[in-house]
């Protein structure tokens, strides 16, 4: 596992559970859009967007766009480890990708692409992508 992990700097490990199941056996599909802003949240914490001590950045992260693929059923017990990366940065809004594997079978279960907003609450309006943000995207994907 972590060799298929080794490329995300942030990593989201979530414990499969039997609620999550449907009638048919496996995780419902809504739960990996759940499991998906699990993940798109530890992102952002990790950039310190959600930190009292990274007040430069004043924005909040709004969904503006998901979806899912989903590759192979996952059933309960397992746990899934979903490493999520910035895609791409445009001038109004960042593309992140979350990538789902099994614990289980080692194999990549699921990809989520997130797009984000930047949004100023203050003026209700989205706003481009801050530079001090694009900073700490490069910090922490080590580009």
């Amino acid at each position: 596992m972590e060799e298929l992990l080794k490329e995300y700097k942030v990593i989201s490990t979530i414990k499969v559970q039997w609620g999550d199941m449907d009638a048919m056996q496996h995780v419902n599909n809504v739960i990996y859009v759940k499991w998906g802003e699990t993940a798109r949240i530890e992102y952002f914490t990790a950039l310190g967007v959600f930190s009292p001590e990274q007040k430069q950045i004043k924005f909040a992260p709004i969904l503006g766009f998901q979806s899912v693929k989903y590759i192979v059923p996952v059933v309960y017990p397992d746990t899934i480890h979903i490493g999520t990366k910035m895609e791409e940065i445009k001038d109004d809004r960042l593309v992140l990708k979350s990538f789902y594997y099994s614990e289980n079978t080692g194999k990549l279960v699921a990809i989520k692409t997130q797009e984000v907003i930047p949004f100023d609450y203050k003026t209700q309006k989205k706003i481009p992508v801050p530079e001090e943000l694009i900073l700490e995207i490069n910090k922490l994907e080590g580009l």
